[in-house]
């Protein structure tokens, strides 16, 4: 047989199989947009977890569930319980990134993996997770400052909003960030909550209403419409703390 029939013969026996993955690929892709419908995030991790099955080096899969996992453990009351989900995010975001270096969704993820899951350990018994989830943002920046609606300027500007000075917790720096955040992505609600938090935070009251008020003028990402209902309740609460002073 010869080599030209033995790859048209490998294409031929591997294009169902590309096209069951294809398939499960956007059958995630749908549950995920219902996300806030009950048990369509998990429907969501099963399709991406039945994908990789099928293709263990589906990066697409394994990104998209760390990033369903961001979701499922926002809607935890328990720290304890969303612990676990951001454990296993990260682990798939790592595998993502070791099938392909250059994924920028990948590293994107993990980054917000390793802020999440500190924040459910606690920063001060996750102060490990500080360093790796600084490399990512900052690979993620090198590469496109804009992803994810300035993504990595709004994750660092959290991070250095939330770490203690004796890690480098930074008012500063956090204001700066998400600045930028807002200035390349001034729609995004995000941007300006945190940024109105580093505000209240300082005591500087007038600032943090202003952003409140920008975000609350924004229109909904018809991409994020669940999130985007939370942000508006969550600036709202921090309005009227903001009102009383």
């Amino acid at each position: 047989m010869s080599l030209c029939t033995l790859v048209t013969t490998a294409v031929l026996l591997a294009a169902p199989q590309d096209e069951d993955v294809q398939k499960l690929l956007r059958a995630g892709d749908d549950a995920y947009t219902k996300r806030d419908q009950q048990d369509q995030a998990a429907k969501a991790v099963e399709s991406f977890k039945m994908a990789i099955a099928l293709d263990e080096a589906c990066v697409e899969a394994y990104w998209k569930i760390a990033r369903t996992y961001y979701w499922l453990g926002s809607r935890e009351q328990e720290s304890a319980k969303a612990a676990p989900l951001y454990r296993e995010g990260i682990d798939y975001g790592k595998i993502a990134i070791s099938i392909d270096e250059n994924c920028i969704e990948a590293h994107f993820w993990l980054a917000v993996m390793y802020g999440l899951f500190g924040q459910a350990k606690g920063i001060l018994q996750s102060l490990d997770l500080v360093d790796p989830m600084k490399a990512e943002l900052e690979w993620v920046l090198k590469k496109d400052e804009k992803f994810m609606m300035a993504g990595p300027h709004r994750v660092l500007g959290r991070l250095y909003f939330k770490l203690p000075s004796f890690k480098g917790g930074d008012r500063e720096k956090a204001k700066q960030h998400l600045r930028r955040a807002i200035e390349l992505a001034p729609q995004n609600l995000l941007n300006y909550y945190y940024l109105a938090e580093v505000h209240y935070n300082e005591g500087d009251f007038k600032a943090a209403k202003e952003n409140l008020l920008k975000l609350l003028e924004q229109p909904d990402d018809p991409n994020w419409l669940p999130e985007c209902r939370q942000q508006r309740e969550d600036a709202k609460r921090l309005l009227a703390a903001v009102e009383k002073g």
